[in-house]
């Protein structure tokens, strides 16, 4: 595949990024331009969703996989610094696939909305909007996450969360109201403290396009992919 040859000549694709089998959606809609290497997607797509960078991934398109190889992952035979998304011509509605985390198995979908001339004021890439916060790491995939979510939202642990809240501030406000320090040998303490410390582990990366963006100002375009960080 020969990449394109002015960076100035590049158009702009509106893309949807949708993550599959999960309810409420869980969707970004991002601008790059069509010289945006392959590496540098896979870079975007970890800012934009919120992923940490930590797994294997994949990018199938027209029946063939891209990606960055890594020690123990799977090979690809193309340079994804040298791919560029013009090579693919893809059409408006035209939708490719992203997967990451082998094991979990989060799949993307892509689907090029809009072709747009480039605008000189804009800065790439740049998501322009989205909803869903991204889910936890090693959460167990689509059924994993789905079944988090029943879990922590029976009314069972929604009542629990309620009662460590309210445990746990009124030990802090008797402290401040001359009260005794709470310790580790309280009991009833320690143990909502620790069902709230997990609780905050398992907590979904929250959605903040805002941040997304200035993340994504510090990659820029074209820079070459690094190991990500929320």
């Amino acid at each position: 595949m020969s990449p394109d040859k002015s960076h100035t000549t590049a158009k702009v694709y509106q893309l949807k990024v949708s993550l599959r089998a999960i309810s409420p959606l869980i969707w970004r809609r991002l601008l790059v331009t069509s010289d945006t290497a392959i590496a540098h997607l896979h870079r975007i797509l970890q800012i934009a969703m919120g992923w940490e960078d930590v797994h294997l991934h994949r990018f199938r398109i027209h029946g063939k996989d891209y990606g960055i190889s890594r020690m123990g992952g799977i090979p690809f035979a193309d340079n994804p610094h040298d791919v560029k998304l013009s090579a693919f011509k893809l059409r408006p509605s035209e939708r490719f696939l992203y997967e990451y985390d082998m094991g979990d198995c989060w799949q993307h979908d892509l689907r090029l909305e809009r072709v747009l001339p480039r605008n000189p004021a804009t800065p790439y890439p740049v998501c322009i909007d989205g909803a869903g916060d991204c889910p936890a790491e090693d959460r167990g995939g689509p059924p994993g996450y789905r079944a988090f979510l029943a879990e922590h939202s029976s009314p069972l642990e929604v009542l629990q969360a309620r009662e460590d809240a309210r445990l746990v501030a009124q030990r802090l406000l008797d402290f401040q109201n001359g009260g005794p320090r709470p310790t580790i040998d309280d009991v009833a303490f320690m143990a909502a403290l620790d069902r709230m410390r997990d609780r905050l582990e398992q907590v979904p990366s929250a959605f903040d396009r805002r941040a997304v963006n200035v993340a994504l100002r510090t990659v820029g375009e074209g820079t070459p992919c690094t190991s990500a960080s929320k």
